[in-house]
Formats: C-alpha cells, sequence, structure tokens
C-alpha cells in the first residue's frame, strides 16, 4: 500500500499553468490517499472561484491563500507554511506548478523513494542546477524549494518545526 500524501503547489500570478497541472494532479491513480493542496500567493479572486469550482468535483482538492496584510516575512516561507499546516499527512511533495508530470502513476513512482529512514526526496528534474542542491541541504526546506525547480518531498514535521536534516536521511533521484 501506497503512504498517504499531501501535494502542495503554490503559485504566483499562475492560473494558467494551474490549469494545465490540477488535472494531471487529480487523475492519478494512486492506492494510497493523497490531497492535493494549492496555496495562491497573491489571492486572485478569480483563481479562487475557479479552485472552489474544481473542488466541488474534486475531493482531493482544497485550497488556501496568503493574506494581502502579510508584511516582514518571506511569501514563499508563509505559503509553504500555510500549505504544510493545511495537510493532513505526514509526507508531503512540493510540487513546482510549472512541473511536467510523466503519467498517472507519477505519485505511485514518486514515494517510492519514501522509507523509514528518509526525511528528505530531491528529485532532480533540472540537471543544470544540481549541484547547487547539495550545498542547500542544511537550510531549511523552503529555501531550498524556492531555489530550484525540483520536487522535494519531506516530512511535515521537518517543515513545520525547521528540524535539521542530516545528508544520510536524504535521497537525491533523477526525474524519470
Amino acid at each position: 500500500m501506497n503512504l498517504p500524501v499531501s501535494i502542495i503547489v503554490t503559485c504566483e500570478e499562475q492560473e494558467q499553468q494551474l490549469r494545465l497541472l490540477l488535472p494531471s494532479l487529480l487523475d492519478q491513480r494512486y492506492k494510497g490517499e493523497y490531497e492535493v493542496i494549492v496555496v495562491d500567493m497573491k489571492h486572485d479572486k478569480d483563481l479562487e472561484e475557479w479552485l472552489e469550482e474544481m473542488e466541488v468535483h474534486n475531493p482531493h482538492l482544497s485550497h488556501t491563500f496568503c493574506s494581502t496584510t502579510a508584511r516582514g516575512i518571506d511569501i514563499n516561507k508563509l505559503a509553504l507554511t500555510l500549505g504544510a499546516k493545511a495537510a493532513n499527512y505526514e509526507w508531503l511533495v512540493l510540487l513546482p506548478v510549472g512541473a511536467k508530470l510523466s503519467g498517472e502513476d507519477w505519485l505511485s513512482q514518486l514515494t517510492t523513494n519514501c522509507n523509514d529512514k528518509t526525511d528528505v526526496v530531491i528529485v532532480k528534474t533540472d540537471r543544470k542546477r544540481q549541484w547547487n542542491l547539495f550545498g542547500r541541504l542544511f537550510r531549511p526546506t523552503f529555501s531550498l524549494f524556492r531555489s530550484t525547480s525540483s520536487i522535494i518531498l519531506c516530512r511535515r514535521s521537518i517543515l513545520l518545526e525547521g528540524k535539521a536534516v542530516r545528508l544520510s536521511n536524504c535521497q537525491i533521484v533523477n526525474c524519470k
């Protein structure tokens, strides 16, 4: 059985990319429980209406937004934190809105890298940036996510509690 996961997609004025990504995410053939949480960093009313309409037909989907009054805080960090707090499962998939999924079994293939000894899995999607990942492993996960085009799987507790990640508890894999 596949482990339950929460997929967090943050977007900022990227409705068109989100409209392309969401159907692929919601049509996954995944034997475990999963949810997709969209975090809108700009609180776009048109996007919110579309997401609410999508949620009626897709029980896996929910959304939240960053307050427009948030000041003095990194908006990317806020978005990932809100997504993690909204998540129902321990394993999170931090997915760039521009990600291209490899098919209906993408999530099943992705989660095979998660196990009891792993806290973070980094799936390299941009070979040009692969060496930048190593220098950022000990920074908080949201910094790593913001600065790469990689897909990151991590434990919710790691993200919310800001725990240190040991290199021995990380896997770096190539996107298939």
